[in-house]
C-alpha cells in the first residue's frame, strides 16, 4: 500500500503524519532496517514507503523557481550565493552531509525570485 494510499484510506492523515514525522525525529538516519520495521508495523508495504520517500526527495529537488526557470548556481551573484547558504544552513542539522545541498537549492529558490534576496534580508533585519 502507498503511504498517500495509507492515509487516504481510512487512516486519520494525522495519526500517519504524525507517525512518520515522530520516526524520523527519533531515527534522524534510520537504516534500511529500521525503515522497513516502520513499515510493518505500521501495514505499510516497505517498498511502497521507499517509493513515496524517494518521490518527496525527488519533489523537493526538482521543484521550486531556480529549476522552473532553468536557473544554476552560475547564473546568480556568488556573493548573494554564499550569503544564501549560510543563511539556509542555519535551519538544518548541521550533521547532515546533505545539509549544504539543501541550503544551496533552498537559496537558489530565493534568488531566482529576487537576484538580492538575501542582501534585502540582511537590510530588514538591520544587519547592513
Amino acid at each position: 500500500m502507498k503511504f498517500s494510499q495509507y492515509v487516504a484510506e481510512g487512516k486519520p492523515s494525522s495519526d500517519a503524519s504524525t507517525k512518520l514525522v515522530k520516526f524520523f525525529k527519533e531515527n534522524p538516519y534510520p537504516d534500511d532496517e529500521a525503515f522497513h520495521d516502520f513499515a510493518e508495523k505500521n501495514d505499510i508495504s516497505p517498498q511502497e514507503l521507499e517509493a513515496e520517500a524517494y518521490e518527496i526527495v525527488s519533489t523537493f529537488l526538482s521543484a521550486g523557481f531556480a529549476n522552473k526557470k532553468g536557473i544554476t548556481e552560475d547564473d546568480v551573484d556568488p556573493d548573494e550565493l554564499k550569503s544564501g547558504i549560510a543563511v539556509e544552513y542555519e535551519h538544518l542539522d548541521k550533521k547532515s552531509p546533505y545539509a549544504e545541498l539543501m541550503s544551496k537549492r533552498i537559496a537558489l529558490d530565493h534568488l531566482a525570485e529576487l537576484k538580492d534576496y538575501y542582501t534585502r534580508l540582511k537590510k530588514m533585519e538591520g544587519e547592513e
